[in-house]
């Protein structure tokens, strides 16, 4: 199976721009998933999840995460963190991306996992073009 992957516009325009160690992570996301795909989540240290998973689904979040097929990599910035219930890690900052069809993405975002008021950051629109 082959599996691509590719950047969003808005995203491409700054990913030179990222530190090194976002770079770093990101990279090594890519690399696994043009070997693996979504296909086996063990393959990743991080946790990978659907946007809208957990979310009430009448809320803004919900819709918004399903209607553009927002999924999420915890990326390991600052650091990995073991779920204490789960066999995954997650991190403070999560990689955002579109899940075209099961052998596409397209990376969009990287941002906080959470607002100050406990609300799940998602990227802006302008992230969402490809």
């Amino acid at each position: 199976m082959v599996y691509t992957f590719e950047y969003g516009k808005q995203f491409a325009n700054e990913f030179a721009r990222y530190p090194e160690d976002q770079q770093d992570a990101i990279i090594d996301f890519t690399d696994i998933y043009e070997l693996y795909g979504l296909s086996d989540f063990s393959k990743y240290k991080g946790k990978i999840t659907p946007s809208w998973k957990g979310v009430d689904f009448d809320s803004f979040n919900y819709q918004y995460a399903y209607e553009h097929k927002l999924w999420h990599y915890h990326i390991g910035i600052p650091e990995y963190v073991k779920s204490l219930y789960r066999d995954y890690y997650t991190s403070d900052w999560v990689l955002h991306f579109i899940k075209v069809s099961d052998q596409h993405i397209v990376i969009v975002d990287v941002l906080f996992h959470y607002k100050a008021d406990g609300h799940f950051h998602l990227p802006k629109e302008k992230y969402l073009e490809y």
